[in-house]
C-alpha cells in the first residue's frame, strides 16, 4: 500500500489537486499518460496499480479470486478487498472495464476480417486457371 502524508490537505486544496490531476490527464493521448505515470509513480506504485486493474478485469471476466490471486501473485483478501471496493465505487471500474471490454472487441472483430480478408486474397492469388479437359492430346 502507497504511504500518505501525515499531514492531510484542507478540502479546498485537495480538490483543486485531483482537478489539475483529472485535467492533466484527460488532455493527454495514450503514450502521454504512460510517459507521465512512468514519472510520476514509482516502479511499485505502477505494479500495485496495474495488478489491482488487472485483478478487477479477471473478476468482471468471471475468473475465481483463487485463480486471480495465482495469476497476479496477490493475496486472496487483496482480491477480496478488491471485490468488495468494486461494488462500493462501481462507476469508475464499470467505465474502464467497458473501455477494455470494448477495444477487445474491436480487436477480435479486426481479426476475423483480417483472417477472412487473408482467405479471399489467398484464395484470388492461389486460383488457377484449368484447362479443360477435352482438348485433344498429341
Amino acid at each position: 500500500m502507497a504511504r500518505i502524508s501525515r499531514f492531510p490537505l484542507d478540502k479546498k486544496t485537495y480538490r483543486q489537486v485531483l482537478d489539475t490531476l483529472d485535467l492533466v490527464l484527460g488532455k493527454m493521448k495514450k503514450d502521454e499518460i504512460r510517459k507521465f505515470l512512468f514519472s510520476l509513480l514509482g516502479r511499485n506504485e505502477r505494479i500495485m496499480v496495474s495488478k489491482r486493474f488487472a485483478a478487477i478485469l479477471l473478476l468482471d471476466r468471471g475468473v475465481s479470486l483463487s485463480e486471480a490471486s495465482r495469476r497476479l501473485k496477490l493475496t486472496k483478501q487483496t482480491i477480496i478487498r478488491l471485490k468488495a471496493i468494486r461494488k462500493i465505487k462501481s462507476q469508475g471500474y464499470i467505465l474502464a472495464v467497458k473501455r477494455v471490454n470494448q477495444d477487445r472487441r474491436v480487436r477480435e472483430i479486426n481479426a476475423i476480417l483480417l483472417g477472412l480478408v487473408k482467405k479471399s486474397a489467398d484464395l484470388f492469388f492461389n486460383w488457377r486457371i484449368k484447362p479443360p479437359n477435352d482438348y485433344p492430346r498429341k
